[in-house]
């Protein structure tokens, strides 16, 4: 029923080319300071992809927050007519029973 985060299929690619990146980077690591700027773009390149799932996470926290809200809404409301629909209940058996009495 409900709405599951959708997976990323392209995970396993990434890993791969991040992979390849990591294996060019340190080759590279020892031309000098070609390597390093190589590196430290590959850093940034990662810290990127992470706040971009860091903030894909809290937009489906914050719409789960939203649904969490309104299922708690619902059910306040249900209990509510629950307990009014028991009580009419308890005063028709009454008045059943006052009129077997009579």
């Amino acid at each position: 029923m409900g709405k599951e985060a959708p997976k990323e299929d392209d995970d396993e690619g990434e890993e791969d080319a991040h992979a390849t990146a990591v294996r060019q980077g340190s080759q590279e690591a020892d031309a000098g300071d070609g390597g390093k700027k190589d590196i430290e773009a590959e850093i940034q390149a990662l810290i990127a992809k992470a706040r971009s799932r860091i903030e894909a996470v809290r937009s489906v926290e914050e719409e789960n927050a939203g649904r969490l809200k309104t299922l708690q809404t619902g059910f306040k409301d249900l209990k509510r007519q629950q307990i009014h629909v028991a009580r009419e209940q308890q005063q028709k058996i009454g008045e059943m029973q006052n009129g077997l009495q009579n």
